[in-house]
């Protein structure tokens, strides 16, 4: 089984542990964050885990971040406007943290629990500053310096609570940079910011960080990141 396949196989499993029959019905499945879905995948293949235990804490991360994901839903036009989906949005998002909750007790990993939950009150006071700086003008390095802490703070804490603190400015940098993948996304960006994000994809291309070993395996091309959809060989 390549990697491209392991993931899927890992995606599949939290897909169907996220899966509740009355909320399916009203709300479409959470879509992954495919950059995310491979750091996490990265980071636990540092670890040789046993297969099982790899699945359960894969699932746990995806479970958090979709729990984040599915409350900032909570701000789309189309929910705001409905009653009913705006309460299931919510009850979707809580269903979710439950879930991480359940798994990593299962595992019995609570400085894992612990380090998650500090991230997840961090993200949500970085996500604070940001809407400030859009009430003002988000044409500070400032701006996409917190973009990159609130896109990576589960990973980099997932890292930390791992034993491999050494792969935290590769997590920084690789996040950052794919949340500005996408071209219409950089031309937004005021000249100090684009400096910024391409000083972070200089780092990755000249390997002045270091990476996982899946990452090399892979043969990722950062330095292709505007170019891709995902910053990921076939393996």
């Amino acid at each position: 089984m390549n990697t491209m396949e392991q993931i899927q196989r890992l995606k599949q499993h939290t897909l169907l542990l996220m899966q509740h029959s009355y909320v399916d019905k009203y709300l479409q499945p959470p879509v992954f964050d495919e950059a995310k879905v491979f750091i996490t995948y990265c980071l636990l293949r540092e670890l040789q885990l046993d297969e099982a235990v790899e699945a359960e804490y894969f699932s746990s991360i995806l479970l958090i971040q979709s729990a984040l994901d599915r409350h900032d839903d909570i701000l789309e036009e189309e929910v705001v406007s409905n009653k009913k989906k705006r309460q299931l949005v919510v009850l979707s998002g809580d269903y979710f943290s439950s879930l991480y909750y359940l798994l990593l007790a299962r595992c019995e990993n609570l400085d894992l629990i612990s380090k998650l939950s500090d991230a997840v009150q961090k993200i949500n006071e970085h996500k604070t500053f940001l809407h400030d700086f859009h009430q003002m003008k988000n044409n500070s390095v400032d701006y996409i310096s917190t973009v990159g802490k609130i896109e990576s703070l589960l990973y980099t804490k997932a890292a930390e609570s791992f034993g491999l603190q050494k792969y935290i400015p590769f997590i920084e940098r690789y996040l950052l940079i794919s949340s500005y993948q996408k071209r219409e996304m950089r031309i937004t960006l005021q000249k100090d910011q684009l400096t910024y994000l391409i000083t972070c994809e200089t780092d990755l291309r000249e390997k002045k960080v270091e990476m996982p070993s899946v990452f090399h395996r892979e043969d990722c091309a950062i330095y292709k990141s505007t170019e891709n959809d995902l910053m990921l060989g076939e393996g």
